[in-house]
């Protein structure tokens, strides 16, 4: 059965893989200002932060007692087929670099946001 107060949930998440998705299909892709050296990986942090956040607001997609891990492993799984994906883009090419960014914007932001969702549904329960 569908859960209405879900959806929105569903929804950004979607819009989330999908972005991550088109980005990565996008032949030579450049930031539109080149302030330092290597910043894409910083691009690719905030990516895959966004990613991880979508996910653990998805959390009850994945039950049982490893949820935390399920998300990780979902979230590596997507970075490393996006890697695979953009081997195969004109001007784009497959990166151990990028796939440690996107690997540490992941755990980051579940470690981040299961911790603030945790904090917010105690104070929750004890009021």
């Amino acid at each position: 059965m569908l859960n209405y107060k879900l959806l929105p949930r569903r929804i950004f998440l979607i819009i989330v893989v999908f972005l991550i998705f088109y980005l990565s299909h996008q032949p030579s892709l450049k930031p539109p200002m080149e302030w330092f050296k290597h910043q894409d990986k910083i691009f690719h942090l905030l990516e895959y932060g966004g990613l991880g956040f979508a996910l653990v607001l998805n959390r009850d997609l994945f039950n049982g007692k490893n949820q935390t891990k399920l998300i990780i492993l979902y979230g590596l799984i997507w970075a490393i087929s996006d890697e695979i994906h953009q081997y195969f883009i004109p001007g784009r090419f497959c990166s151990w670099q990028d796939l440690i960014a996107d690997s540490v914007g992941l755990c980051f932001s579940v470690w981040l946001f299961s911790k603030i969702f945790r904090k917010v549904k105690n104070t929750k329960k004890s009021k």
